[in-house]
């Protein structure tokens, strides 16, 4: 894996150069700059970590107090957290249930001394991305951690994709988000007018009005969103 190390002031231009866009003159924002989250009790393993994330031009913070993190979280930017398990006030039995509480979606990197089989596995059940035992090799840590930005980005983009896809559902009459429902179950027109004892006609006007306010442009694009907004579950084999 290639690295590019970004000193400060080349990070600024990148960060605050004006650039036009169709005669818009706009900045570029941070917020897109993904920011790396350390809980390291260790002062001095948490300052050589932060400097290591930022030797490959990621943003930094580090403290050892799970309450200061929760206060620091920015949650418009694409993160990562390198947890260690024995920062203060955390319950190992609960990696995430704090971050959970406090609505935080991020992809976690559990750091620890103690790699007994135990605990790696209860961390990973709790959601943990990776388990790594210190000392920590660099390359793999800066491995994990790209993943686990990447890994966020794509968790993003699904929450976006799915706020609106809600955002075009509630835009349907109760009528329609009827049809849609029975569409996502399979039936067809006829079908559909059966159930609802409405004409062919009047479903394929409903279907028709369904598919172009929710922007899909085939049936499995209407089904693959009718999934994303939980009216129709994932086919279970062992149902």
């Amino acid at each position: 894996m290639r690295f590019i190390v970004l000193n400060s002031s080349s990070a600024d231009r990148m960060l605050y150069t004006p650039v036009l866009f169709l005669g818009v003159a706009t900045t570029m924002s941070h917020c897109n700059t993904p920011i790396i989250y350390i809980l390291e009790p260790d002062a001095t393993l948490g300052d050589a970590l932060r400097r290591l994330v930022e030797s490959v031009g990621l943003s930094a913070w580090v403290s050892a107090d799970l309450a200061a993190f929760l206060t620091a979280y920015q949650p418009q930017r694409p993160a990562c957290l390198l947890l260690d398990l024995q920062i203060p006030g955390l319950a190992q039995s609960s990696i995430q249930e704090d971050l959970r509480t406090q609505d935080i979606d991020l992809p976690v990197i559990v750091m620890t001394y103690r790699s007994d089989v135990a605990t790696a596995v209860a961390a990973m059940k709790q959601g943990a991305m990776d388990f790594l035992e210190k000392p920590v090799n660099e390359q793999l840590l800066l491995d994990c951690v790209h993943h686990a930005v990447a890994e966020d980005r794509v968790r993003r983009g699904a929450r976006a994709w799915r706020q609106m896809l809600l955002c075009r559902f509630t835009t349907l009459t109760p009528r329609e988000q009827d049809i849609l429902q029975r569409v996502a179950e399979g039936l067809s027109n006829r079908e559909i007018a059966d159930r609802l004892d409405l004409s062919h006609k009047t479903v394929e006007v409903h279907r028709a009005k369904v598919m172009q306010k929710m922007g899909a442009r085939t049936l499995s694009q209407l089904i693959r969103m009718a999934m994303a907004l939980g009216l129709l579950k994932p086919y279970d084999g062992d149902e």
